[in-house]
């Protein structure tokens, strides 16, 4: 095992959202907030300081280099051909969902997601004036499933301008199949309904899963979908935020193009975010990303591992994607409320309380971030331990 992870900065003074919280004991572990703890690749640091020499952040257009990149990242890992045309950035992730959204949907729209859903995609919608249709997700045995029936019967009963899919999904680390995706397209493509798809999960998927991006599903999700995505979760460069937004339709694109000029975001280009997102797609940090995978399903593992062996009274949902581990706590003992509150006062661990991030559905759940040192997971571990020994 690579020990290339076993030493991070000290996020606790660093301003980090996760570490550095206002009024937290000083020994609280973050677990929270979806980045990662780890250094960047090398390829990541000499990009930027080829930017930094330089010494000169002037206006800048993206090169053809970043391009190549994308179109050549997408056709080597998915098949997908993306033309040029089709690319543009924004700073944010969530920004681009939110400006999507103006151009498919007006004040007084439905829009349907699945759910539990990540807080700032309900924020979205709720910011266009929008009105949220939740498809529940189906508990499994060890799995959520989509419940096809509801979103189909929704889709019909509504009328919803727009399908706003994550995929994986957060919280619950579901990679949709192909043929879950296509299902879901078809569904949208017979209704009328668009589709935003949110990936920025994508970069982290475990053996025997696979991620398909929404525009290489099939002709008719080329026709009806913008595709959103970020390499933040993957490579750890959230504080170089720069989304890249793929829309193959004309007519979209049209629209999309609109949208994103009253903005002059083509002013807003961040030197430091291209050259990072360009020595990435061009293969740069993959062993990396390697080494990364491998590191964060050995502390997956052992998570699960844990709380079976110590027969801890809760449920963990084994992600097929990312870094975040969705634990059901409602058999606990602990009430269902108010989660991340409890475990704070009582190990001083900062998690995620279901209910308040994810909606109603996450009422009695947790997600915690396992984007740690494998230390500093066996200390958390142990802390929880407590509670229930």
């Amino acid at each position: 095992m690579n020990n290339c992870f076993d030493v991070t900065p000290d996020h606790r003074h660093n301003g980090s959202f996760r570490w550095d919280l206002p009024g937290a004991p000083e020994d609280v572990i973050g677990m929270g907030t979806a980045d990662l703890d780890f250094y960047c690749a090398p390829g990541i640091r000499n990009a930027l300081m080829k930017v930094a020499e330089e010494n000169c952040y002037n206006y800048r257009q993206h090169p053809d280099e970043y391009y190549s990149a994308v179109c050549n990242w997408y056709h080597g890992n998915y098949g997908l051909d993306v033309q040029k045309e089709w690319l543009s950035n924004v700073p944010s992730t969530i920004g681009a969902i939110r400006m999507a959204l103006g151009i498919l949907a007006e004040p007084g729209d439905k829009v349907i997601v699945q759910t539990p859903v990540f807080g700032p995609v309900t924020t979205a919608i709720e910011g266009a004036g929008l009105v949220q249709i939740d498809n529940p997700m189906t508990v499994a045995t060890d799995r959520y499933e989509i419940d096809f029936d509801d979103f189909e019967a929704k889709v019909r009963r509504f009328r919803p301008k727009v399908f706003l899919m994550v995929n994986p999904h957060n919280p619950t680390g579901r990679a949709f199949s192909g043929i879950e995706l296509e299902r879901l397209i078809d569904i949208c493509y017979e209704n009328g309904v668009k589709v935003i798809s949110d990936e920025v999960h994508c970069l982290i998927i475990y053996e025997g899963h696979r991620h398909t991006p929404v525009l290489a599903v099939s002709d008719r999700a080329r026709e009806i979908a913008i595709q959103v995505l970020s390499l933040s979760k993957g490579y750890n460069i959230m504080s170089l935020p720069h989304a890249i937004v793929t829309v193959a339709d004309p007519g979209l694109r049209e629209a999309w193009d609109r949208q994103i000029a009253s903005f002059s975001f083509g002013y807003a280009v961040n030197s430091f975010a291209i050259a990072a997102v360009t020595a990435i797609l061009k293969g740069e940090a993959n062993e990396r990303m390697g080494e990364l995978k491998r590191y964060l399903k050995r502390n997956i593992d052992e998570t699960i591992r844990f709380i079976s062996d110590q027969r801890l009274p809760l449920k963990p949902y084994t992600p097929e994607a990312g870094f975040l581990l969705w634990i059901d706590c409602r058999n606990a003992g602990i009430g269902e409320e108010n989660l991340d509150t409890f475990f704070m006062e009582r190990c001083h661990i900062h998690l995620d309380d279901g209910e308040k991030e994810f909606g109603p559905c996450g009422r009695g759940f947790i997600r915690i971030n396992l984007a740690v040192t494998n230390k500093v997971l066996k200390q958390a571990l142990e802390r929880i331990r407590s509670i229930f020994g």
